[in-house]
């Protein structure tokens, strides 16, 4: 799917890279997973680097992450978007690491989560990846029946 139109060239360095992390320097890719989604780096390395460690090193893009102060499990597409990181943001759509759809609980969390931020980049990613389902009508009228906490 290619969300952020990014060049397929530059995936190959990436997965060098996380092939030598995890490979030669036996780094646990859940751990690396963690610091990507922490990263502040460039949108289009935390994007590889993500797609790459779901792929090809067997991350779950579903794994529970935290507990939120309401008990709530914290999965990586929202902690990505409370990171305002576009670049796991985007892979993680790609991988569909939800539960639902666009109007279920999972993805509309997220999507408040932009919003609340107003983070035009984020929304734009969630609103494109909505478009090419076919569903962003549906999307848009689930986020607006909500109301924003």
């Amino acid at each position: 799917m290619n969300l952020l139109n990014l060049n397929t060239e530059d995936r190959a360095i990436f997965a060098k890279t996380l092939a030598t992390l995890i490979g030669d320097h036996k780094m646990n890719p859940n751990e690396v997973f963690l610091n990507v989604l922490e990263s502040t780096e460039a949108p289009d390395m935390n994007y590889w680097m993500s797609l790459v460690l779901l792929e090809e090193h067997g991350v779950d893009g579903q794994q529970v992450l935290d507990k939120d102060a309401a008990g709530e499990d914290v999965k990586p597409l929202q902690a990505a978007c409370l990171l305002q990181n576009l670049g796991t943001v985007a892979a993680l759509l790609e991988k569909q690491a939800y539960q639902g759809s666009v109007v279920d609980r999972e993805f509309q969390l997220a999507a408040r989560i932009a919003s609340k931020h107003e983070d035009q980049a984020l929304l734009g990613v969630l609103m494109k990846y909505a478009q090419e389902r076919n569903e962003l009508e549906w999307m848009m009228k689930a986020l607006q029946g909500t109301r924003l906490q």
